[in-house]
């Protein structure tokens, strides 16, 4: 299978951030902020949070319906250039059962994440699109 390769990003570009498994950046503001702040002016990239993804780590855990919800929007969106994980943990999974792979396979971008993301870029692969792991 040939994997749909996602188009580079350029200075400007619109990422978006997202909780996928534990809400670090909800409990950790201060870090996810310095993440936000070193991706706009080391990369120039404007920065986004999906809906949910500074919720606290308890809304996150009880919620894997928005979580995917977030990811569908984040790769739904076309001013959107790429998708990154804020952080890993061990419970994507449950998000499984909410995904529609044609959102991702139709609306093919950068998709950035470690750990616990190892599901999202299953899921990438099996909507035919290459993910990158990674910090």
């Amino acid at each position: 299978m040939k994997l749909i390769t996602p188009k580079r990003l350029t200075s400007g570009d619109k990422v978006a951030t997202i909780s996928m498994s534990w809400g670090a950046a909800g409990e950790l503001p201060h870090r996810y902020l310095k993440g936000k702040e070193r991706l706009d002016r080391i990369f120039n990239l404007e920065v986004t949070e999906t809906k949910n993804a500074l919720q606290p780590a308890q809304w996150i855990y009880e919620h894997p319906e928005a979580r995917a919800q977030d990811l569908m929007e984040a790769f739904s969106d076309p001013s959107v250039k790429a998708v990154i994980s804020n952080i890993g943990g061990d419970d994507s999974i449950r998000m499984l059962k909410y995904i529609d792979l044609e959102i991702i396979k139709n609306n093919p971008k950068i998709f950035l994440g470690f750990s616990d993301s190892t599901i999202t870029h299953f899921i990438c692969l099996k909507a035919g699109l290459g993910s990158f792991y990674g910090t």
